[in-house]
């Protein structure tokens, strides 16, 4: 998924601190997935850094709930003078590390293997912590922004060590219409994690439970279904194949769609809760507002991802004029077009495939992308229990920790590039920016990712030596625009929708979330995909929906298109847009999301941006007929 990049002392007190970027991509092709103890050590991430035991990991914990009262000797005096509100800023970053480390140290050794019930343990302990530290702070935003404006600046202006605070303190202010007092932003937080748990039930139903049964694969053997090996093969050239894995997938998240859609019923509700107890007018306001990004800039991508269509179905219509289908069917929307000349990439040579390409972003970004393999950064194959999709996350104090399921196709490989962006943007700003703005916000999390996967695209473009190989890279640029804009668009689409559905007073339920989804999949994909009725179940099993940063998935969508534009500008102006998407990195959250990009050269809070990318992938399509021409 951008569950997104590692927080730190974030745009308000009361925002959960952590999140993750997760990309549910690019998982392997094991039958059977191996045991993690037989995976050899040089591919798996080295956690000893953050702690050497469980009992060191106890050990902090206790350090935490033995410092977390001592917060309340702050309450009621913020106001009194700048070095008082300094230093209980101060006194929370220090909890705000400890936790992080704690909670940061508890995930990703639960992701490990989430049937090790000891490691899922932990991590519900971190959550409850988060909450625990939420509930013991409560105090600290509603006494900021009661403090007026005229006397903050001047507590700023006069207290050596507070101006570095200017931004963060700034964003609290912007808080101030939809800040409760005390006792309802206390009573808010206490909730935080009983109402962040439709994540974690929809994450132990997805990852633990469900099991996709048997069935026959392209070799004729009898194979267990995994979500790994579904993914693998989507991809093959037998379409009975790739009907019975996605029949198989899909019929499970099915027969659970009731349960999935209570689940997804209450997380709705809980945002739409908390949206209405702040004051906001819906939960998609609160979450753009939260985040500073103009609600518009949402309604602009539904709106011009809607009228592009016409050249996205125009694709669809290529796809299957050349696959020489009489009706194209959602299984077919991964079959290879053209051959693959990419297969069975050695993992070593995939990070050399991506290092070169990288190498317009300059000899020091090339030197911490070689530097992450060597310190362990890396969790890079599937073993049996380990939690699905690729992802980067770690916290201020650790090493920018990645793991993906390496299986050896032209995917992976972007993959690994697109994990690599997520770990490097992390690493520049953690390692440039104070704790305050060591982290990014959600609206840029995105752009280093795709960014590395664009430019690995035009490198391997240019590189092509045959109408076939450039026919394939063009089909896999397509695929990825149509997975990173249009499809995150419709995602987007379809939550808008269903959170106004609640908001309206309505009660979502399995049937109609399935009309929801398929009048959404219909208004992108038009006629030009035959739709399965199981299909209209897929909302079911996206876990961004479920997310606690709520309306994430637009941000895949805008963050594509920023994305291909700012490595248009690399690979064309050369060093000074290199090194104004570089100050991006560096920046963290020093400034609002918004400006930042501005600032790197891309303006989202206006269409232009999406129409000119939907130009582009007009353009690819035409080029790509063009080339299968040739073939």
């Amino acid at each position: 998924m951008t569950m997104e990049n590692p927080m730190a002392l974030i745009a308000t007190f009361r925002k959960p601190l952590l999140a993750l970027a997760l990309t549910a991509v690019a998982l392997p092709a094991f039958a059977q997935a191996p045991e993690r103890a037989d995976i050899p050590a040089q591919y798996k991430w080295d956690l000893s850094d953050m702690y050497s035991s469980s009992d060191a990991w106890e050990g902090d914990v206790k350090r935490l709930q033995e410092a977390l009262p001592k917060m309340a000797q702050h309450k009621g005096h913020l106001g009194d003078s700048g070095a008082a509100l300094l230093s209980a800023i101060k006194d929370y970053e220090a909890l705000s590390r400890l936790l992080g480390r704690i909670y940061v140290y508890a995930g990703l050794k639960s992701f490990e293997d989430m049937r090790v019930g000891d490691d899922s343990a932990r991590f519900s302990r971190a959550q409850g912590l988060n909450a625990e530290l939420q509930t013991a702070t409560a105090f600290l935003t509603p006494e900021l922004v009661a403090i007026p404006e005229d006397r903050l600046e001047a507590m700023i202006t006069s207290t050596p060590g507070l101006e570095i605070y200017r931004h963060f303190l700034d964003e609290q202010s912007r808080m101030r219409p939809y800040t409760l007092s005390e006792k309802e932003e206390s009573l808010l937080a206490m909730a935080s994690d009983p109402l962040g748990k439709f994540n974690s039930v929809f994450g132990a139903l997805d990852n633990a439970d469900l099991t996709f049964g048997e069935i026959e694969n392209d070799a004729g053997e009898t194979v267990a279904l995994t979500k790994g090996l579904y993914n693998a093969a989507l991809s093959n050239r037998d379409r009975d194949y790739r009907e019975r894995a996605w029949k198989g997938l899909f019929a499970e998240y099915e027969k659970h769609g009731n349960t999935l859609a209570a689940n997804y019923e209450g997380h709705v509700k809980g945002r739409v809760f908390e949206a209405k107890a702040r004051g906001f007018d819906s939960a998609l306001h609160a979450a753009t507002y939260t985040n500073a990004i103009p609600e518009t800039v949402y309604h602009n991508m539904i709106k011009v991802a809607r009228e592009g269509a016409e050249p996205l179905q125009r694709y669809l219509e290529l796809r299957r004029k050349t696959l020489g289908y009489e009706q194209l069917q959602v299984w077919d929307l991964y079959a290879p077009m053209v051959e693959s000349t990419y297969d069975n990439i050695d993992y070593e040579d995939a990070k050399r495939i991506v290092a070169d390409a990288l190498a317009p972003m300059g000899e020091d970004y090339i030197a911490l992308y070689w530097k992450g393999f060597e310190e362990g950064w890396v969790d890079a194959f599937e073993s049996a229990g380990k939690r699905g999709g690729a992802y980067s996350w770690g916290m201020y104090d650790s090493k920018p920790y990645l793991s993906m399921n390496y299986a050896g196709t032209l995917n992976d490989v972007s993959t690994l590039a697109h994990e690599y962006g997520h770990s490097l943007h992390s690493y520049m700003t953690r390692n440039t920016q104070p704790y305050v703005y060591g982290s990014y916000r959600t609206f840029i999390a995105e752009i280093a990712s795709m960014t590395n996967e664009a430019i690995l695209f035009q490198k391997m473009l240019a590189d092509a030596e045959t109408p076939r190989e450039k026919a394939y890279l063009l089909q896999n640029y397509l695929d990825q625009f149509r997975s990173g804009f249009f499809r995150q668009a419709s995602f987007a689409d379809f939550e808008m929708q269903a959170h106004a559905m609640v908001e309206a007073g309505e009660a979502l339920n399995k049937d109609n979330l399935n009309t929801l989804y398929a009048d959404v999949f219909k208004t992108y994909y038009g006629d030009k995909v035959a739709v399965d009725p199981l299909n209209a179940s897929e909302w079911s099993r996206i876990p961004h929906f479920l997310r606690t940063d709520n309306f994430y998935v637009y941000q895949y969508a805008t963050s594509f298109v920023a994305a291909n534009a700012l490595a248009q500008g690399i690979l064309t102006e050369g060093e000074p847009a290199r090194d104004r998407f570089l100050a991006m990195l560096h920046a963290g959250s020093n400034d609002y999301p918004i400006e930042l990009l501005k600032k790197a050269g891309v303006d989202m809070t206006t269409p232009e941006p999406i129409y000119a990318a939907l130009e582009v992938f007009n353009t690819m399509v035409v080029e790509l007929e063009e080339t299968l021409a040739q073939m």
